[in-house]
């Protein structure tokens, strides 16, 4: 791109130099120049001149903007730093760590705790009273089984319970969390694959609006300075007053155009922005971009998560197993235990045991679990086989994309080259009176609209080396 603007820049610079030397004889010659020689190429030359303006020299007023200047690094930083999905992504393998120290403490660690109990069993119509606490009721009274209540109990405790042989039992568990963590950080890896995709997008989108809106400010500001000089030209009568008026009306046409242009470019970068999650409504110009084709991966960002599929159906069966297994804990507890009041203060003391529990069937839900956890593994499998399809299939047509949108930008240099000789040649025909002004803006738009064309396909392939390096990871 640089080397034609240099061509453009000589261009104008020569045509420019061809005008001051026209003004300086019109001067000279207090109007009494030969308007016949003048006239081909006065007029023609600068309506092709400002026609090719408004259509090509992108950059050339880049660095005189003044503007904030933001580069697709600075985006994908914020967005790192800003989105919310990631710092969820984030919070869940921290609260999975959590996790594992709950288990941990679940298994390796004594639990206490303090009860306490008042059971009142009153007899009713005992020996003549209505109402009777006794642990000794009379046959004919009412109420529950002695031998059951003792007529009541008055407890407070000091607890503890300690889990054995417990390893067998919190590995597994131990394991779907360390899962349950490789999974959330591999969402984060492929939220963020997608994250940088779609930032670059909106990045190329709104630098490519940025280029157009340059070419017409530059264009506008070029056609203003030349339009007093026409109009000059135009007053001594070297010059139409339609020329003038051609210029004029250009310049209104590029005026509407900039401003459509600035508005979709306030848009693209709103979507930039919305999607980085900067809250900025400044207008601000982007960095060109460089983008390099990527190695793909060895294993690929998109089946991992397959294979941790695969992997959790395997622990869930683990997991599931471990009901089947032999649970034994200690126990003891202290304290006050007593079924009467009388004498309460004596009936304080302590008291271990030791609690064993194995289930011995359950129906045959372990043998439907197997089977469910089987198929997860299949569809994890399948799913896979068919998600590797897409990616080479991906990989292999952007391949092909790129290697042509590169042949063509080649192809379009060329023509581009071609017109550049032809216009040359052009030029010289104009100064001699020797070409129509129609001729030479066919040429001279059919140029332009290559320049346009080569702009586009080289956003083009940069949006395609963005999906290739996608579909790579």
């Amino acid at each position: 791109m640089l080397s034609w603007i240099g061509k453009v820049r000589a261009t104008f610079k020569e045509a420019r130099a061809n005008w001051m030397k026209i003004k300086s004889d019109v001067k000279a010659n207090k109007g009494l120049y030969n308007i016949s020689a003048i006239i081909p190429f006065t007029s023609t030359m600068y309506r092709s001149i400002c026609l090719t303006l408004s259509l090509f020299s992108i950059l050339l007023l880049a660095g005189n903007k003044g503007l904030a200047q933001n580069n697709l690094d600075y985006y994908l930083e914020q967005a790192a730093i800003r989105n919310a999905t990631l710092r969820d992504f984030k919070f869940r393998q921290d609260i999975s760590e959590l996790e594992i120290q709950k288990i941990k403490t679940q298994y390796e660690k004594p639990q206490w705790a303090l009860t306490g109990d008042y059971l009142l069993a009153p007899f009713f119509f005992n020996r003549g009273r209505v109402i009777a606490l006794t642990p000794n009721p009379d046959v004919k009274a009412i109420g529950y089984d002695a031998g059951v209540t003792n007529g009541g109990l008055y407890s407070a405790q000091v607890n503890v319970n300690y889990p054995l042989f417990t390893k067998k039992l919190s590995q597994p568990l131990f394991q779907q969390q360390q899962l349950a963590q490789l999974t959330v950080g591999n969402q984060s890896r492929q939220f963020k694959v997608d994250l940088t995709r779609l930032i670059t997008n909106d990045y190329l989108n709104a630098y490519l609006l940025q280029q157009q809106m340059d070419f017409m400010e530059t264009a506008s500001s070029l056609l203003l300075e030349q339009r007093e000089l026409v109009r000059k030209l135009a007053d001594r009568g070297i010059m139409r007053v339609t020329d003038l008026q051609l210029l004029n009306l250009e310049i209104q046409n590029q005026n509407l155009l900039r401003n459509n242009l600035e508005a979709q470019y306030r848009q693209a970068l709103g979507t930039l922005n919305s999607d980085v999650g900067i809250l900025d409504t400044t207008l601000v110009r982007l960095d060109s971009i460089i983008l390099f084709v990527q190695d793909p991966e060895v294993n690929s960002l998109f089946l991992e998560t397959y294979r941790l599929d695969s992997l959790a159906a395997v622990n869930d069966q683990e997991v599931f197993a471990t009901r089947y297994l032999p649970q034994v804990s200690v126990f003891a507890n202290g304290g006050l235990n007593a079924v009467e009041i009388n004498n309460i203060y004596r009936k304080v003391g302590v008291s271990a045991g030791i609690r064993v529990s194995w289930l011995l069937g359950d129906g045959g839900q372990g043998s439907i679990n197997a089977q469910q956890n089987k198929l997860r593994q299949l569809n994890a499998r399948t799913q896979a086989q068919f998600t590797n399809q897409q990616i080479q299939n991906n990989r292999q047509n952007n391949a092909l994309v790129l290697r042509q949108s590169r042949q063509n930008i080649q192809l379009l240099e060329t023509q581009l080259d071609n017109y550049q000789r032809l216009l040359t040649a052009y030029r010289q025909e104009f100064a001699l009176g020797q070409l129509s002004v129609i001729d030479y803006l066919n040429v001279m738009r059919t140029y332009v609209s290559l320049q346009q064309q080569k702009v586009q396909m080289e956003t083009q392939l940069l949006l395609i080396i963005n999906e290739i390096n996608y579909w790579n990871n």
